[in-house]
């Protein structure tokens, strides 16, 4: 291919701009594609160019005959087509900038999983690619070029009102003597974030006699991350592992009439980023962002990534009760998701005048007499030489 293709991003800024996850922001990639000949001063010919998204996801689990590795790619949206050469138009070129937005497909019709790396079992990444044709006679687009892009969502943001109302699950124990109830004042969280969770036990007024003889031993409280591996030859494998665990020792307490109630607290565990040789430090030249945290609540083809509360109450004279209820972990601690309320607000603001019209491209055509030294060349008596800037 004599043509060398760079896909340079806005300046001193990511090429993903709002924030995905929220809509209301637009996200969007922005740049320039960059198209320049091979050989300095020799032009170019280029029939068409467009950049198409893709995600790759890949994951990594254990079967009943041995590990088991899978990899998928899909289009995200439909392209974009930035040049079309026209059979009026002069046919070689010198140069060719592209500025181009590319419109991120809306949460509502087609969320996107976020960048993320689960040390060897999971990794979720994205990449532009720049597809063009030269020749007139080609009828394959060919891949120039590509850059890694990094998404991540924002709408699991801690301070949203449908996290701050807090979740107050209740069951009863199979013989319905007492009742567990596990109060939690948020339902999303972040690195280094505290979980407080409120543990409570009451007996059953319809049975009060047998409620009286119970005897509480434990109470256990865990964050519990699933791994979920969506097969098409092992259907679905589900892998739960305990993230964080309390228990809490009760020593034969009764439940008075009142019920007994107890507070556990914990933090969600974070990522030291200084041990260098660490597995699950990404692979930054893969768009995979550099979090605080091992993994958070996605949802995609392949993987499905939930994240529970459960709490456990060992007894005597009864039933013993166990269950979970759901909650999000995000990438970001509340510090974070109260620093960005701000920004998002603008960015929403920003959006309602943005247009997805890619701005006028840059062409310098061969035909045209100052073309080689708008491109930095000098005409001397033996032709045109580059000029050199040491």
């Amino acid at each position: 291919m004599p043509v060398q293709v760079n896909i340079r991003g806005p300046p001193n800024s990511d090429f993903v701009i709002g924030y995905p996850g929220i809509d209301a922001t637009w996200p969007r990639i922005a740049g320039v594609v960059e198209v320049r000949s091979q050989t300095p001063g020799q032009p170019f010919k280029l029939k068409s160019l467009k950049l198409q998204l893709y995600r790759t996801e890949e994951i990594q689990y254990a079967s009943t005959i041995r590990t088991q590795k899978i990899e998928q790619s899909y289009t995200v949206g439909g392209g974009l087509h930035l040049y079309d050469a026209k059979p009026s138009a002069p046919s070689e070129l010198y140069a060719v900038d592209l500025p181009f937005v590319y419109s991120l497909p809306l949460s509502r019709e087609f969320p996107l999983p976020a960048s993320m790396q689960i040390s060897k079992q999971a990794k979720i990444s994205y990449r532009l690619d720049v597809l063009l044709k030269e020749l007139e006679n080609q009828s394959q687009y060919e891949t120039a070029a590509y850059c890694p892009i990094t998404i991540v969502r924002y709408d699991n943001n801690r301070v949203f009102q449908q996290y701050l109302q807090g979740h107050s699950p209740m069951r009863e124990s199979d013989d319905k003597v007492v009742y567990v109830t596990l109060q939690l004042d948020y339902t999303s969280f972040g690195p280094g974030d505290v979980i407080r969770i409120v543990a409570g036990i009451s007996p059953n007024p319809d049975w009060m006699h047998r409620s009286s003889k119970v005897k509480l031993q434990q109470i256990t409280a865990k964050l519990e991350e699933e791994l979920r591996f969506n097969t098409t030859s092992d259907g679905t494998v589900s892998k739960m592992t305990t993230v964080r665990s309390h228990r809490v020792p009760l020593n034969n307490a009764r439940i008075g009439p009142n019920g007994l109630y107890h507070e556990i607290t914990f933090s969600v565990p974070m990522l030291d980023r200084s041990v260098r040789d660490s597995p699950v430090i990404p692979n930054n030249d893969d768009g995979i962002p550099n979090s605080t945290i091992s993994s958070f609540s996605t949802v995609s083809s392949l993987l499905i990534v939930n994240y529970y509360i459960s709490l456990a109450v060992k007894v005597s004279g009864c039933k013993d009760v166990e269950f979970r209820t759901p909650v999000e972990i995000t990438p970001f601690n509340m510090e974070v998701c109260a620093s960005l309320k701000a920004p998002i607000g603008s960015a929403i603001e920003a959006a309602k005048n943005v247009t997805l019209k890619n701005p006028q491209g840059t062409f310098v055509w061969a035909n045209d007499r100052s073309a080689l030294q708008s491109l930095g060349f000098l005409k001397l008596s033996n032709g045109y030489q580059k000029v050199q800037i040491e």
